[in-house]
């Protein structure tokens, strides 16, 4: 075994299983992670594959530190071609499956081929077992992971990552779910999972965590000591991220009936106060000290009974004002179901708002909707609609294929509807009220997303901050398109780093606003002995980034394609603070194509 873990091979169709040691000079150049898929994809990644074929490797990584004392270092990475976009799909997910992996040894487990019947791979030390998991296909995930357990016995102690129907139907959009209901929410990696027939990924008595002595310790107890004293820690111990929404309103920023408007008229009963006497319980991931999930139970009312998660901002925004729905039941009502059924929450609230959009305008019929009155507001046709496309029944077997395919066969105007970029569709804030978000949207790897890059500086810091990092205090304003370019990659660079060492950005980005890397530069040469500074870190950064532009280029991407839709370029925010605005996309692009040092169509150098 490497000092960093192993590649564990698994080839699903021969069922043949192959260790291979991680070299040292492959982890200083990629760290782990985000990186190391970055790494093995550049060597797959072929154009004649198709995402739901057998030959369409699907990656699991853990970060360099995943596992390890290191604080909320719980995360792993997935990547594959995605279904969704036909570009590189990368997909993070905390909780406890992560760390379990990398104790278990293992580094990057690759998943090739495709097995003949359904099936669940167990993990337990170095052997790997290959189940007949028929019995369980057609299930949800809850009733998945409690199967499992059942088939192990009580005294088992398991990690699993599991599909729902929305995998084992291969809707475009299927995400994969810890037994702890983390979700790899974004870009498809369920859908890759059921097109391999593969239900379950099951560790067994993973070994136990090292205890870390020295300098590690003691560094890994300020970080956490900082997090606990930041500013904002309370705030998101208690209420999470979900507490924005107001703020977003405030500062139209908050996309609404599919991005028509930018504030919500009902929002103060949807603020994140409102779901606090639901929250039964506070739960965290693997050395997590914020502990910003949640578990909630509904007692009464048509939802009653209900015992599931409460959502961050983005599902929040999905299922509240982006399809108009003022009811905090409804929308955990409409979250659960969708982790239930293994469809990210992100790209489902996305669809239903592209299908109520075209409803009202009448592109759509209810002949084309099966009678299901798809008007803003009702919950109730949400529900029934989620359903439909977890299963592929109806309309929902055409939102299914995704909202980008959905619109093309739809035709008649409906594109201008479908909120996405590269595929992939939109969070919740309205990027005409913040031109940072609206270029992050815009040439994220994976496309339209934020996490990935994550440009909150933008509302953080200051006039002067902006000026001495980027040149231009403009670069943090979010009202404003000068200096976003490097605002952007600088922010791109730090996102990616903390994906690769496997650190969670919740507590060091959102809770402390810290871009510095100056902890994570010291935390990782305490763990690997080797003398690691701010500045290589940012390097490796932008060499993973790089990577993954490469491998989008293989796959057909151009710069056309680092672009939004048309209601943001070229429709005014109607009313609000930020009335009259769009997105000057353009120049931001130009910019950040050139401070990564890419030419004018946005291809690196050799």
């Amino acid at each position: 075994m490497s000092t960093y873990g192993d590649i564990l091979t698994i080839d699903l169709t021969t069922q043949h299983v192959s260790h291979q040691p991680l070299a040292e000079s492959v982890v200083r150049q990629y760290l782990g992670g985000r990186g190391l898929n970055a790494w093995q994809m550049q060597q797959l990644a072929d154009p004649a594959i198709d995402p739901l074929s057998p030959h369409n490797d699907l990656l699991l990584s853990v970060g360099l530190l995943t596992g390890s004392v290191a604080p909320a270092s719980a995360r792993a990475q997935f990547a594959a071609r995605s279904p969704q976009t036909g570009l590189l799909g990368t997909s993070n997910v905390g909780g406890h499956f992560g760390a379990a992996l990398r104790q278990s040894g293992i580094a990057m487990l690759r998943l090739t081929g495709r097995a003949q019947i359904p099936v669940s791979v167990w993990i337990e030390g170095e052997q790997v077992a290959i189940h007949d998991a028929s019995r369980l296909w057609g299930l949800e995930i809850p009733q998945t992971v409690e199967a499992l357990r059942a088939q192990a016995g009580p005294e088992a102690e398991l990690r699993v990552l599991a599909i729902g129907p929305a995998g084992e139907n291969l809707v475009r959009f299927a995400c994969v779910l810890t037994e702890d209901v983390h979700a790899a929410g974004r870009t498809g990696m369920g859908a890759v999972m059921g097109s391999k027939n593969l239900k379950a990924l099951v560790l067994a008595r993973s070994a136990r965590e090292r205890q870390a002595a020295g300098e590690l310790s003691d560094l890994a107890r300020q970080y956490a000591r900082e997090i606990r004293a930041a500013e904002r820690y309370d705030l998101y111990a208690t209420i999470s991220n979900s507490a924005y929404l107001r703020d977003s309103h405030d500062l139209g920023l908050l996309g609404t009936r599919n991005f028509q408007q930018a504030q919500f008229e009902s929002v103060d009963a949807i603020n994140g106060e409102q779901f606090l006497p639901y929250v039964r319980r506070y739960k965290s991931c693997h050395r997590c000290p914020v502990h910003c999930k949640a578990e909630v139970r509904i007692e009464h009312g048509r939802f009653e009974m209900l015992l599931g998660e409460r959502p961050d901002i983005e599902p929040l925004m999905g299922f509240g004002p982006r399809i108009g729905v003022a009811d905090p039941e409804a929308i955990l009502y409409l979250y659960n179901l969708t982790n239930t059924l293994g469809l990210d929450s992100i790209s489902a609230a996305g669809v239903l708002a592209f299908a109520i959009d075209l409803y009202e305008q009448e592109i759509l019929s209810p002949e084309d909707t099966g009678g299901l009155p798809l008007r803003w507001g009702n919950a109730d046709a949400a529900v029934a609609l989620v359903g439909q496309i977890a299963r592929r029944e109806g309309l929902g077997d055409l939102l299914a294929e995704g909202v980008r395919e959905a619109a093309r066969r739809i035709g008649d105007g409906a594109e201008r509807s479908a909120m996405h970029s590269k595929g992939l569709d939109l969070p919740g804030y309205d990027p005409r009220g913040a031109q940072g978000t609206a270029l992050a949207y815009a040439i994220s790897n994976r496309g339209a997303d934020y996490a990935s890059v994550y440009p909150s500086l933008e509302y953080f810091w200051t006039p002067e901050q902006g000026k001495a990092a980027f040149g231009d205090e403009a670069s943090v304003d979010p009202l404003r398109s000068e200096g976003k370019g490097r605002m952007v990659r600088y922010a791109y660079q730090v996102s990616t780093i903390l994906d690769a060492l496997g650190v969670c950005k919740v507590p060091i980005l959102s809770v402390m606003g810290d871009f510095s890397l100056e902890l994570e530069a010291r935390l990782v040469s305490a763990y690997t002995g080797w003398n690691i500074t701010p500045d290589d870190l940012f390097a490796i950064g932008a060499e993973i980034i790089t990577a993954e532009r490469r491998i989008n280029l293989r796959y057909g991407l151009t710069s056309q394609d680092d672009t939004l839709p048309a209601r943001f370029l070229e429709e005014p925010v109607p009313s609000g603070p930020t009335k009259g605005k769009v997105v000057d996309l353009a120049r931001m692009v130009r910019e950040y194509y050139q401070a990564m040092g890419w030419d004018e169509n946005g291809v690196p150098p050799d």
